[in-house]
């Protein structure tokens, strides 16, 4: 009986002692697992904040670009309303020199009929002095139709008379005896 109690005894030792070490050793395993855990948590952690880096990289790249495309679109946008403003003015000064140079037209045109009104007063005033005018000059137009009416007349006369003359003459020519 001493051998089975001091076998069980032993047993009992040698069970707790591999108990112990079994225990150990589940231990150690569940604390390699836990570290790996961890090391995989630590990995995937430091991949996801390399991740977020470049995705906050990427973010502040694409607010650059549509900061500055925005400068671009309103250099633009002041350029094109400078252009504008500048084309509108000239088109306003060329507005405002034709009115004046029509402005000036309309002067001219009523000096010009200012001044026809006035000749046609100084004409009302002094009419029959026109007329006499007119008188003379029509009377002298009849003088001249006249003279060369006169002449005209003069002329034929004179040929006739000549042609009358050479006639005589051819015919005394004829009823001569020499020929």
């Amino acid at each position: 009986m001493k051998k089975i109690i001091l076998s069980v005894i032993l047993f009992t030792a040698s069970a707790s002692s591999l108990a112990d070490s079994l225990q150990n050793q589940i231990s150690a395993v569940a604390q390699a697992q836990q570290q790996g855990v961890n090391e995989e948590n630590r990995e995937r952690d430091a991949q996801q904040a390399i991740l977020d880096r470049e995705a906050q990289q990427e973010s502040q790249k694409r607010a650059y670009a549509a900061a500055l495309a925005e400068r671009k679109a309103k250099a633009i946008a002041a350029e094109r309303k400078m252009r504008r403003e500048k084309i509108e003015m000239e088109a306003a000064n060329d507005k405002k020199r034709d009115e004046l140079y029509e402005d000036e037209l309309r002067n001219l045109e009523i000096q010009k009929q200012k001044l026809a009104v006035a000749k046609e007063d100084a004409r009302v005033k002094r009419e029959n002095e026109y007329i006499d005018q007119e008188l003379k000059n029509q009377a002298a137009n009849t003088d001249l139709i006249q003279s060369n009416a006169d002449s005209n007349r003069n002329l034929s006369e004179g040929g006739k008379d000549l042609m009358k003359s050479v006639g005589q003459a051819e015919e005394k020519k004829e009823s001569s005896w020499f020929k």
